[in-house]
């Protein structure tokens, strides 16, 4: 598959065999909605339109900006066909509640859950995966 690797000014984008994309913040960067906007929309541009899963990390020294709350990601039509799974991994405890509020506050329309390792969250993407035959 071509351009199985992205890179933005605040992240790293992977696809990786398997429906599986994974969205690496690189460390010390500010993450506000417009940095998610962009990574989201480079999620687009990956080849093909076949549903896929997604693990975004966030690394304990992102600095995050509160207008990552004040807004629905997920409102792209295009964007909601193609994901239906959503692992965030938040290695910093400070990251992790403001994660869940963000989930409380808008409920996403495909399986979304929080954790703290990357280990944790690939365990239960392919548990998902697995149940929604996105893999073989």
């Amino acid at each position: 598959m071509k351009n199985k690797h992205i890179e933005t000014a605040t992240a790293v984008l992977e696809r990786e065999d398997g429906g599986l994309v994974v969205c690496r913040y690189k460390p010390e960067v500010n993450v506000d909605a417009r940095a998610v906007a962009d990574n989201l929309k480079a999620r687009l541009s990956f080849p093909g339109k076949e549903p896929y899963a997604v693990i975004g990390i966030f690394p304990e020294s992102v600095n995050f900006d509160m207008s990552l709350i004040q807004q629905d990601h997920y409102t792209d039509i295009a964007l909601n066909e193609v994901t239906r799974i959503l692992a965030i991994v938040a290695e910093g405890a400070l990251f992790e509640p403001i994660a869940r509020l963000y989930f409380a506050y808008y409920p996403t329309r495909f399986h979304s859950a929080v954790f703290q390792t990357e280990k944790e969250a690939r365990a239960w993407v392919a548990e998902k995966m697995q149940a929604l035959q996105l893999v073989d």
